[in-house]
């Protein structure tokens, strides 16, 4: 599988666990490609104010060559920290979350 293929899988696999293990519901997850893969994943979810905090920490990691080197290992251990490196791996990311609704909205493009 070309690289950036793997990166999006293992990114939307991270995102969809971490969500799941929150009671996510109506999760969806939009792929498009131009020149680089975009990503943006949808889902109802009540996030309380330390839980959205930790993961806009993890995310907000900037993007680093050693990334690449861990990619193989993401999801192995199965922690919440491996989003911190799959953050390596993304531009452009984008975190919204609207209280109101409880809707998460998560938008990426692939280095």
């Amino acid at each position: 599988m070309a690289l950036d293929k793997e990166i999006v899988t293992r990114v939307c696999a991270q995102l969809t666990k971490y969500l799941l293990e929150r009671s996510a519901e109506d999760l969806n997850i939009s792929i498009s490609r131009a020149e680089r893969y975009r990503v943006k994943i949808v889902s109802k979810v009540f996030l309380k104010d330390d839980e959205l905090d930790l993961l806009k920490s993890y995310l907000s990691v900037r993007p680093q060559e050693v990334g690449y080197y861990y990619l193989p290992l993401i999801g192995e251990y199965g922690s919440e920290e491996d989003l911190a490196v799959v953050a390596m791996l993304l531009e452009e990311l984008e975190l919204i979350y609207d209280e109101s609704k409880h809707e998460l909205t998560i938008s990426f493009r692939v280095r």
